[in-house]
């Protein structure tokens, strides 16, 4: 390990592997983490929920893309640019009204441009609607890291988990408008806790078969009687 922790209370053994998986799997991602464990025992920094809060959002959106897998898209990044899109075809080719005659609500024609860019946007909501949430595809790219059997799955609580703990971490990651908005520090330790244990559960078979490897190689290094 390369990370240079202190003695304290709070480096368990469960934080060490973690730190360990990083190094090797996503090392750009161990500073953070362990400025916020170090955050997390530091009640009196000024911001401290904010940083921790922000570490882990990061976690979740960025560790996938770090490990390989496409990000999947969030409608702040798609939906802005496809409605501009929409209204310069709608001013372009404005709607005409056709009157009825039985006194109903008139009918619009519009374009097959407009029609185009109203249907792409419709197809792209269905899209991102049946995605998997932010936590569910953070636990099936940790889950994927490592070698599997074929029968292996993914336990719900697991899932679960990485959704409820990235709720409460994203609400709580940006500056707030107001001081009667500033979140305090109330349940931040057991959900950290909680993230962290849902992560390792995923993660815990590359320890073991670390450990064995680090073992064997050990027995090879050695000199011969």
């Amino acid at each position: 390990m390369s990370a240079t922790l202190g003695d304290e209370h709070y480096w368990t053994k469960q934080r060490r592997e973690l730190i360990w998986w990083m190094e090797d799997q996503a090392p750009s991602f161990v500073e953070g983490y362990v400025g916020a464990v170090r955050l997390l025992y530091t009640p009196s920094f000024p911001a401290r929920v904010h940083f921790i809060c922000h570490v882990v959002r990061d976690i979740y959106r960025r560790l996938p893309s770090s490990l390989g897998v496409k990000s999947l898209p969030r409608p702040a990044e798609v939906f802005p640019n496809m409605v501009k899109e929409l209204v310069t075809r709608w001013e372009k080719s404005p709607v005409s009204a056709k009157n009825r005659s039985d006194n109903m609500d008139p009918q619009f024609v519009i374009s097959s441009q407009v029609y185009r860019q109203i249907k792409a946007i419709v197809q792209k909501s269905k899209q991102i609607a049946e995605q998997p949430t932010v936590g569910k595809q953070l636990a099936i790219v940790l889950f994927r890291s490592l070698d599997r059997r074929q029968d292996d799955f993914i336990h719900p609580w697991i899932i679960e988990s990485f959704d409820s703990e990235y709720d409460f971490f994203v609400q709580r990651a940006h500056l707030a408008e107001s001081m009667d908005k500033v979140p305090n520090g109330a349940g931040l330790v057991p959900h950290f806790e909680g993230f962290e244990r849902a992560f390792h559960s995923l993660v815990g078979p590359y320890f073991s078969g670390k450990e064995e490897l680090d073992a064997i190689l050990q027995d090879t290094n050695q000199p011969a009687d």
